[in-house]
């Protein structure tokens, strides 16, 4: 059962919603003097009732006149169940209609149809109208709701209507509140002594006074001072509960109706969406390429122009895909339904899904874009996850990335990255997650990369890796992730500090073989006062061109004239190593004593181990880096 439901009631203007909440609540929603005035509700009116059961219920009266249909769409976010008014009087109106319709397009199920105003109507008329209402709802989404019949100021029928409205919410799903915090801003005012408050339906998560949230799209940030559910001070709210929050620090101008006031980091700001969009069954409402368009989603109406995709046409009654290109920026996420209207006259039209809340501009028909949209409305999690991993703008996407953007449960995610994996469709790293797609991507470029140096160094064994962490857009540790994981997967090799074909070999003359293995020979005789490469190769170029070769894979350079074999190399940090396991420092004639070599040598080896991140260099000694 859940206890937070938020229910709202629809209808044509003057079909009874606000004598309807005041006879179940006792609480009247025209606030304002206008409202009274004028005889219908303006703004979104804020009540509440217990049931039979003690469920406490949250109600959202939502205007039903044609000009304020904006904030009945604003009213929407949130609602669970949905009482349709009509009178008995007057029966469906092209209102109700528009009701329904936006209603179904953004999802809501539970229905109850209250007929009002039943003391005004004989009874035969009344049935005459219940068999309308029935014929009207055929084949819809309230096609199985109950019809109450009520009189809202004698109270006939109203025990009976609160006992369905028990019966209806006892299978409701219960909010998430284990989501990010998101509450969509319907109302904005000012307190006496109090300061900014806003009001809206929590429809995700949880809020306690001390929380620090984000108002969205500006992106202030801003600290609950109080919180009130139905009147009362409360210290956290629970999603599905209607909502009025005192904001710290926050002027009057620094949040507005159509704000969103959430978790940091939880919504995307946009000024594109990707998205499914579903026309109603009305010849006259199909949408063309830059068709200009009145998007509602949670409490904001934003201008829009229509980009089609994968059609040319969006047709009445049918869904497509088509980019939504805002005239003005809002925050949203993944799955965020909204209405669309058109521009003049103001009629609804349609509604959509979003699908991608951060796309970029891409063709129309580019196939790989509309697979992207399919599995987006209709894969399962393992394909969202592979969707999200091969989307996202980096090529390692952490598990707390995927938790946090896809707002699903850590198990689900780790069990499904699992099967990804074991086909794999994603590949693992120690940074995080990899698509097959971008992994044979980077591979292919690194690949062409090693091809085109094989051929342009025929005796160099590979490209030194610092070279290939510079041709990649990705991060170098990024890069040395992938290396590993190619490495790994026997796709490339690495020859020292040397990247390679897997079957790329050296081919050396009987000359060149014979110069190879004396250069070797002579540094490694030279131990750690070596010949330089001046007196190795006399600066011929092909003894040059041979040693140059050995760099990074049997010899390293220490600096512009000096090499040392590799060998070599690894017996002074052994020695370094032995040293610092009982000592905490070691001075440049310690070294030089240990190894026998002149002070020059000294002091390059050891400037090459602290490249290395071995050692580093205090005042005149060196430490262990990692002290």
């Amino acid at each position: 059962m859940n206890n937070n439901v938020i229910i709202g009631t629809a209808g044509h203007i003057d079909h009874g919603k606000t004598t309807l909440i005041k006879a179940l609540s006792g609480i009247e929603t025209d606030t304002t003097q206008e409202e009274k005035d004028r005889g219908m509700s303006i703004n979104l009116g804020f009540a509440y009732f217990d049931l039979p059961s003690g469920k406490r219920c949250g109600v959202v009266d939502v205007p039903g006149h044609e000009k304020f249909i904006k904030n009945m769409l604003a009213g929407v976010s949130g609602i669970n169940l949905v009482l349709l008014l009509v009178d008995s009087r007057e029966g469906i109106m092209p209102q109700t209609k528009e009701h329904i319709d936006i209603l179904t397009l953004l999802g809501i199920e539970n229905y109850i149809i209250v007929m009002t105003k039943i003391d005004l109507v004989e009874e035969e008329y009344r049935e005459l109208v219940k068999e309308d209402i029935r014929e009207f709802i055929a084949g819809t989404v309230l096609e199985n709701s109950p019809i109450i019949e009520v009189d809202s100021i004698s109270k006939k029928g109203l025990d009976k209507l609160l006992e369905t409205i028990d019966k209806k919410t006892e299978d409701i799903e219960a909010k998430n509140i284990e989501k990010n915090a998101r509450l969509n801003v319907d109302r904005s005012f000012q307190v006496k002594g109090f300061g900014t408050v806003v009001t809206g339906t929590l429809t995700e998560g949880v809020v306690n006074v001390g929380d620090e949230l984000v108002i969205y799209p500006k992106g202030i940030k801003t600290k609950v001072r109080n919180i009130q559910v139905h009147a009362k001070d409360v210290e956290r709210a629970y999603a599905g509960q209607r909502t009025a929050i005192n904001l710290a620090n926050i002027k009057f101008d620094d949040v507005k109706r159509g704000d969103t006031l959430a978790t940091a980091d939880s919504l995307t700001k946009t000024y594109m969406l990707d998205s499914e969009i579903k026309l109603i069954n009305d010849e006259r409402d199909n949408l063309e390429l830059w068709d200009r368009v009145r998007v509602y989603i949670g409490t904001e109406e934003v201008m829009a122009r229509v980009v089609p995709l994968g059609t040319d046409l969006l047709k009445a009654g049918e869904s497509s895909f088509a980019q939504l290109r805002l005239e003005d920026e809002i925050a949203v996420k993944n799955y965020d339904k909204f209405i669309i209207r058109t521009y003049s006259p103001m009629i609804t039209i349609g509604g959509g899904v979003i699908l991608d809340a951060s796309p970029k501009k891409h063709s129309r028909f580019n196939e790989e874009i509309l697979e992207k949209l399919k599995v987006q409305l209709e894969g399962n999690t393992s394909d969202l996850i592979a969707n999200y991993i091969l989307s996202h703008n980096n090529y390692l996407v952490s598990k707390d990335s995927i938790v946090k953007d896809l707002q699903l449960p850590e198990e689900e995610v780790v069990e499904s990255i699992a099967q990804l994996v074991e086909t794999a469709t994603v590949y693992e790293t120690k940074l995080g997650y990899i698509h097959k797609k971008k992994y044979e991507e980077v591979l292919e470029k690194l690949k062409k990369l090693l091809v085109e140096y094989h051929n342009r160094f025929k005796l160099k064994v590979g490209i030194p890796k610092i070279e290939v962490l510079s041709k990649f857009k990705l991060s170098q540790k990024e890069t040395l992730e992938m290396l590993d994981l190619f490495i790994e997967n026997n796709e490339i090799r690495l020859e020292g500090n040397l990247v390679a074909e897997k079957d790329f070999v050296v081919n050396y003359d009987k000359k060149q073989l014979a110069e190879k293995e004396r250069i070797e020979k002579a540094l490694l005789e030279g131990g750690f006062t070596p010949p330089t490469i001046k007196d190795l190769t006399n600066g011929e170029k092909p003894k040059v061109e041979i040693l140059e070769s050995l760099i990074d894979n049997t010899i390293v350079r220490l600096d512009a004239d000096l090499v040392l074999h590799a060998d070599v190399l690894k017996e002074a940090i052994q020695k370094v190593e032995e040293h610092f396991s009982v000592n905490e420092q070691m001075g440049l004639a310690e070294f030089r004593d240990m190894t026998g070599s002149s002070r020059k040598y000294s002091m390059a080896i050891l400037e090459y181990i602290d490249k290395l991140g071995i050692t580093r260099r205090v005042e005149n000694y060196r430490v262990l880096a990692k002290k």
